[in-house]
């Protein structure tokens, strides 16, 4: 793994370069204060736009983002209304919170440049925010897929970069399926699935998994199971809540669906650009 990435038992994550804070933590209490006075949901939805560099080899991603000007309030740390983050955070994970909360933590008690840890990273919503805020983060997890879910997101391509490679990708390649994933998905659907982890693992196996393939492995994981059209499966939970085979065909019987045919390849592609919408090249 480069020194971008995180290797099992986590060493450093990738160093940001300047930045600027999310808000500063005076803002917060001043806020806080003023809640106590007018009791206003308004508080929570108001967001102004900055950005600041992420620092990477050859020169400077601008990271554009919608800056928290969301106030936390005092026991709310997961309403929706107040996730106005950054794009890259957008990762269906259950039990995940939002970076915000880890972003008012990370300001209040380290500075820039500063060593972030978190030992239990999960999708990596910490060690993500760390990096963003310039501090050196710190990312490990029993779960090698908190490996890949935030790698790619540290060092992630350009939009135009993985539509070539979802282009060059043998979605056609036949391999046996498992008749038994039926339950979640189309078999057209589960035959590209499958060639695709079979595209992926040849790459990793060859040491040929470069950054794009990296990014690719990322969104796919995280679109295999779902609740919506989005997502690969018929209406389940997402990946790292998975029901078992089952569960699933109860499932369906109770909703009476059947696994749609999806567009992996679409749908991978459209999940990259909302990633990657605060991230332009400068």
């Amino acid at each position: 793994m480069n020194d971008r990435g995180i290797k099992k038992g986590g060493p450093n994550l990738p160093q940001a370069g300047p930045c600027r804070s999310h808000t500063d933590v005076s803002e917060l209490y001043k806020a806080h204060s003023r809640l106590k006075k007018k009791s206003t949901s308004r508080e929570f939805n108001k967001c102004s736009k900055k950005s600041f560099a992420l620092s990477e080899g050859g020169g400077k991603r601008v990271v554009r983002e919608p800056m928290l000007k969301c106030i936390i309030k005092r026991g709310e740390f997961w309403p929706a209304g107040q996730r106005c983050g950054h794009s890259l955070q957008e990762i269906s994970y259950r039990g995940c919170f939002k970076p915000q909360l880890a972003g008012f933590f990370i300001q209040k008690f380290s500075a820039p440049r500063d060593v972030v840890c978190d030992p239990f990273m999960g999708r990596g919503t910490t060690p993500l925010e760390a990096a963003l805020l310039g501090r050196k983060a710190v990312g490990m997890d029993a779960n090698p897929l908190g490996e890949m879910l935030v790698n790619p997101r540290l060092n992630p391509p350009v939009i135009q970069e993985i539509e070539v490679r979802l282009a060059s990708i043998p979605w056609r390649r036949f391999s046996p399926l498992r008749d038994d994933l039926l339950a979640f998905y189309h078999p057209q659907t589960l035959q590209v699935i499958t060639a695709l982890r079979d595209y992926l693992l040849e790459k990793d196996s060859a040491n040929q998994l470069d950054a794009i393939d990296a990014w690719i492995r990322l969104v796919a994981l995280n679109r295999l199971s779902g609740h919506s059209a989005g997502f690969f499966s018929v209406r389940t939970m997402p990946p790292n809540q998975a029901v078992p085979i089952a569960r699933q065909v109860a499932i369906n019987a109770r909703n009476q669906q059947t696994p749609d045919r999806r567009d992996v390849a679409a749908l991978i592609l459209k999940k990259s650009k909302s990633l990657l919408r605060h991230v332009t090249i400068g």
